[in-house]
């Protein structure tokens, strides 16, 4: 191993990726939400933005489900054995 690289980290790597993930979400929410206003709710694409809405949701909670159920892949294990 290269001395000038830092040691890897699966820990590092997935905390950052789902931060990355639930944040790319709550944008989607956000900016579809704000679009909303811009349509009536019973219109074609009123509804399709509460769909969509429904939709980021679900991910959303898709991701924080995956991180509960999935600990063991966020968690540093020397760090945890120290």
């Amino acid at each position: 191993m290269d001395s000038d690289k830092p040691p890897f980290s699966r820990s590092f790597v997935m905390r950052t990726t789902i931060r990355h993930m639930k944040k790319s979400v709550e944008i989607s929410i956000n900016k579809s939400f704000d679009r909303l206003k811009d349509f009536d709710s019973d219109s074609e694409t009123g509804k399709e933005i509460i769909e969509t809405l429904s939709v980021l949701h679900t991910l959303n909670k898709i991701i924080d489900e995956f991180q509960v159920n999935n600990r063991h892949l966020f968690v540093d294990q020397e760090k945890e054995t120290v």
